[in-house]
């Protein structure tokens, strides 16, 4: 009887510490970042969503949802620190992602350069031509670059929450952060 009793403490206490360990500031922003990685239905519907106010063809849509589901699968990150202040707290992070700011960079510099490439049929520049180079090429994109980003999570009923992301962490996400 005395080895149950011990058993369902221990339980217990390895129970409550999982479930606490699950509420820091960090599990939360790991479990961020893991849904960015494993593709998950959220954020593939956030995607979507952004991708669909572009008013882009299905095919267009369609390459950039490659573009970045890719880069949300590679997406790398190391935890650097954890600071807490009461109900506030920020993780700060160093993620590693495809280098897309450069290479719009490069793609800008090669269309301008080259419009000669994107006219169409009509001998009249066409932009769908050079949409299709640019996602073309970004699936190419294989240099990668880090960021620190410093997320901010706000504890409400005793649970971290992770802070709506500012423009400036989406873009370090996503890789096209002007450096």
């Amino acid at each position: 009887m005395k080895k149950r009793y011990w058993l369902a403490v221990l339980l217990l206490i390895i129970f409550t510490a999982g479930c606490s360990l699950g509420n820091s500031p960090t599990s939360k922003v790991e479990e961020l970042l893991k849904r960015y990685n494993s593709n998950a239905d959220v954020v593939k519907t956030e995607l979507g969503d952004y991708l669909s106010s572009l008013n882009l063809d299905e095919a267009n849509q369609s390459g950039y949802e490659d573009v970045y589901l890719r880069q949300y699968s590679d997406l790398t990150y190391v935890i650097k620190d954890e600071q807490i202040d009461g109900d506030e707290a920020v993780v700060s992070v160093q993620v590693k992602v495809y280098d897309y700011y450069k290479a719009e960079q490069d793609i800008n510099d090669y269309v301008s350069s080259h419009q000669n490439q994107f006219y169409g049929d009509d001998d009249v520049y066409s932009s769908e031509k050079a949409l299709k180079y640019r996602i073309d090429e970004l699936k190419k994109v294989s240099d990668k670059v880090e960021y620190n980003l410093d997320f901010t999570l706000t504890k409400v009923n005793n649970v971290w929450t992770v802070d709506t992301l500012t423009n400036e962490q989406l873009e370090k996400i996503h890789g096209t952060y002007a450096y």
